[in-house]
């Protein structure tokens, strides 16, 4: 079964390492999302849930002591007596997002010529109906799943194919395409 702790933000790697050497599996959802600094676009490791550690474990009084012992557990998610479980689809969502431990890469998408996205490859392939919203601009798109029962919106980086270059996010088309005309008016 599948649960979920509270952690201390920012050490969900650690103790998530920790609890695997105890052989039990804990699972940090990752990505490289796309970030504007500077005017360049670069990837930077985001923690899709941050303050949670996802676990797959039977729940004993050994294990739940086990996990609990470790430095920087806050408490399992659900009442102090029993705590929830994930769904077997919440469960699924989460194998999904863990990427098999590496950090997801940005989903390819292309824009189709009625300003509808269509999915190319990468993770949101497989959760392209549950997405909420496209953000090309800062290259997000946003979608929706639950966890423990509670709906949760989570934001998944994305890289926008164009014409078969990749467009950089914030680049208008219409922009571009007015360049040369502002340059003439000069």
């Amino acid at each position: 079964m599948w649960y979920v702790i509270q952690v201390k933000t920012g050490e969900e790697n650690g103790i998530a390492r920790k609890l695997k050497n105890q052989a039990i599996r804990a699972e940090v959802p990752i990505e490289n999302r796309p970030i504007r600094s500077g005017g360049a676009w670069t990837k930077k490791e985001y923690i899709l849930f941050p303050g949670y550690v996802f676990l797959d474990m039977d729940f004993t009084a050994r294990n739940y002591y086990r996990v609990k012992e470790v430095p920087g557990v806050i408490r399992f998610l659900g009442d102090s007596k029993a705590p929830s479980t994930l769904s077997y689809l919440e469960a699924e969502w989460i194998r999904i997002l863990s990427g098999n431990g590496e950090p997801l890469e940005p989903t390819l998408v292309r824009e189709d010529g009625s300003g509808g996205i269509t999915v190319i490859s990468g993770v949101l392939k497989q959760l392209e109906n549950r997405v909420l919203k496209w953000d090309k601009r800062s290259r997000k798109a946003t979608f929706e799943i639950t966890i423990c029962g509670e709906a949760r919106q989570v934001q998944l980086g994305i890289e926008v194919e164009g014409g078969g270059e990749l467009q950089k996010a914030g680049s208008d088309a219409s922009q571009d395409a007015a360049q040369p005309l502002l340059q003439d008016a000069t």
